[in-house]
């Protein structure tokens, strides 16, 4: 059964057409991905399915009574609310749904006869929905999402975390509010790869129906069912993940080669007919004059231009690049890192990996001379030019324009002044920028353009080492794989930080990998090699036989208990007024139970208490469970 159809939609700003009679439907629990070129229309088709723009023309029609809920780039969050407040406004219906089931259990004692039966058939509908949307235990689902987010303080203000902190809490509070569609706009940008690998488990169970755009590439694998790309304004559907997706395109594409080899033919046979010059203009050459311009039009419309990356160094790497020795960063009496040592080696393309905030771009920065470490030493090479892409896109001045922030110069030397000379404007064309786009101002750039005019002024450089903060946020997958291909080939030596798996898998030769408390480890290989052996390890961790701490002193011991954390001591709090609370209504439901000659509602009423019992029952001793380990810890 569908929840959404789509018919016919098209969308235009000015003279560019996003997409033309574009229709797709989707199913009740099926998991559509989105991808395109940065500009092909992705983020306005959901903002349509939305409400939030409309469009030219076609139908949009959605099942009757559904939920859905949107996660834009830039969620609008008010800072002066806490990120509990923030999480829990997202849970309001369900909050509203317990306070009424709540009254309706009160209510039955004194109802009678059709209001009874009119309660009870509420109540079993309100308890459904509770069961559904997971929401008898609120307070215990905030608590657990956001150690799954890794939020530090739910007490805090939004205000006080940093950018980053506004789309992950958003997307928490939607996973709380289990909508029966969920929109997604690039879910995993501002969440680390081992959250990353637990939403993927979460959205393939899902109970609901999903459409989301993203250019994580395993993400993608793992998660759809199937794909819808936007491209030259039109919609091509593909059944299955990313893998099943390049089959597919690959196999439609050789086919549409033979079409357009068959075209030009035709098009060339054309063409000599006219050279002849026909003087007779009858009906018949008519026609054939007319094919001819529109063969020229067909052919004019399959060739697409791709992004041009060619990563040249101005000079050669020398035999010390960088190095640390005993390095230790600290920030606001946090230990980011402790006593790292590491060479970066000729031809290593090294990812960075980490939760979000454990110290990823404090690293880089102290290795660029950016931030003094606490302790240790960080060696720069002589012969070692350093290219920056930092993750908040900036080096470039919003009030010139593309073509004057590349250079004031007309004509450019890639690699340094070494690679060949050539015009500006077409070695900004290579980077899909069209003459009226050089003209425009920086400040009109989306975060895609940015990405790629700070990459064609990185390659004027020459760097011959690159040091990468999220390259692949704001790109579209088609410019991704030029710039794995790249990558994959730059003589020079590479720092990237990514939660970009499939990204580190194509590029990357060695990962260092944030562990916990300042310990920061380097790993042979790619990222699926990384995941192996960090798996082994934790294998044979499990395996190796259990030995018993030494007996210690009370006080010492009792001196290195950790306690409770802030957000633990208010979950505790909250378990025992929630527990309180569903003790008493099982004293409630026990006591009606036990006495079913006082029920008015007969047979139906006892079934549906009997049915709340077993739940309030399972509910408790999930609660009790936390709260002795909560209180185990406290002790």
């Amino acid at each position: 059964m569908s929840v959404l159809d789509v018919a016919g939609l098209s969308k235009s700003f000015g003279p560019t057409t996003l997409f033309g009679d574009i229709s797709f439907t989707l199913d009740e629990y099926e998991r559509l991905g989105i991808i395109g070129k940065n500009g092909s229309g992705k983020s306005t088709l959901l903002k349509i399915l939305v409400g939030l723009v409309d469009a030219d023309a076609g139908t949009i029609s959605k099942r009757r009574g559904l939920s859905l809920a949107y996660l834009p780039q830039k969620p609008a969050l008010d800072p002066e609310k806490t990120v509990r407040e923030i999480l829990e406004s997202y849970l309001g219906e369900a909050r509203e749904k317990l306070g009424r089931h709540q009254k309706i259990s009160e209510e039955l004692s004194s109802a009678k006869g059709e209001a009874l039966q009119k309660l009870l058939d509420e109540q079993e509908k309100i308890h459904s929905w509770l069961d559904h949307h997971s929401a008898w235990t609120i307070g215990h689902r905030i608590e657990e999402i956001c150690t799954r987010f890794s939020i530090p303080d739910p007490s805090a203000k939004l205000k006080t975390l940093s950018g980053g902190w506004s789309q992950r809490v958003a997307l928490a509070g939607i996973i709380l509010e289990q909508p029966d569609l969920l929109l997604l706009d690039e879910p995993t940008n501002q969440i680390d790869a081992e959250t990353v690998e637990w939403l993927e488990e979460h959205l393939r169970d899902y109970p609901g129906a999903l459409l989301l755009i993203t250019h994580d590439r395993y993400f993608l694998d793992r998660v759809v069912t199937g794909i819808i790309e936007l491209d030259d304004s039109a919609l091509t559907r593909y059944s299955g993940g990313y893998g099943d997706y390049l089959e597919e395109k690959a196999k439609r594409l050789m086919e549409e080669e033979k079409s357009q080899s068959r075209l030009a033919n035709l098009l060339r046979r054309e063409e000599e007919w006219l050279s002849r010059g026909p003087k007779a203009r009858t009906t018949k050459q008519k026609a054939r004059i007319d094919r001819a311009g529109e063969l020229k039009e067909q052919v004019k419309t399959t060739v697409s231009r791709d992004l041009s990356l060619d990563f040249q160094t101005g000079k050669r790497l020398g035999g010390t690049i960088i190095e640390t020795s005993g390095l230790t960063i600290e920030l606001g009496g946090k230990t980011l890192v402790k006593g790292l040592d590491f060479h970066l080696r000729k031809g290593e393309r090294v990812g960075i990996l980490g939760p979000n905030g454990c110290g990823k771009t404090s690293l880089v920065r102290t290795l660029l001379g950016e931030f003094p470490p606490a302790s240790g030493s960080v060696t720069i090479g002589k012969h070692t030019l350093i290219g920056y892409l930092d993750q908040a896109r900036s080096g470039l001045d919003d009030s010139l324009s593309v073509e004057k922030n590349l250079t004031e110069d007309d004509w450019v030397a890639p690699g340094g002044g070494k690679g060949e000379k050539r015009h500006k404007v077409g070695y900004l064309e290579d980077f899909l920028f069209s003459r009226a786009d050089q003209l425009k101002p920086a400040s009109t750039l989306s975060g895609g353009e940015r990405a790629r005019l700070l990459l064609a002024k990185l390659l004027l450089k020459g760097a011959n080492v690159l040091v990468l903060d999220e390259p692949t946020n704001d790109l579209d997958i088609p410019t991704l794989q030029i710039l794995d291909e790249s990558l994959a080939e730059f003589p020079g030596s590479a720092l990237i930080i990514t939660h970009d798996r499939y990204f580190l898998d194509k590029v990357a030769t060695g990962i260092l990998h944030f562990e916990g408390e300042g310990r920061v480890v380097f790993y042979e290989g790619n990222y699926s090699a990384f995941s192996r052996t960090r798996a082994r390890r934790e294998e044979e961790v499990k395996a190796a036989p259990k030995q018993l701490p030494e007996a210690k002193p009370a006080k010492e011991k009792s001196a290195q208990k950790a306690g409770l954390s802030f957000r633990e001591k208010r979950e505790l709090e909250e378990l025992e007024r929630e527990i309180e609370r569903l003790e008493i209504r099982k004293g409630e439901v026990e006591k009606l139970l036990a006495s079913p000659s006082s029920l008015a509602g007969g047979r139906q009423e006892i079934q549906a208490l009997s049915r709340e019992l077993p739940a309030l029952d399972e509910t408790i001793k999930n609660h009790f469970a936390r709260w002795e380990e909560l209180e185990e810890k406290r002790s």
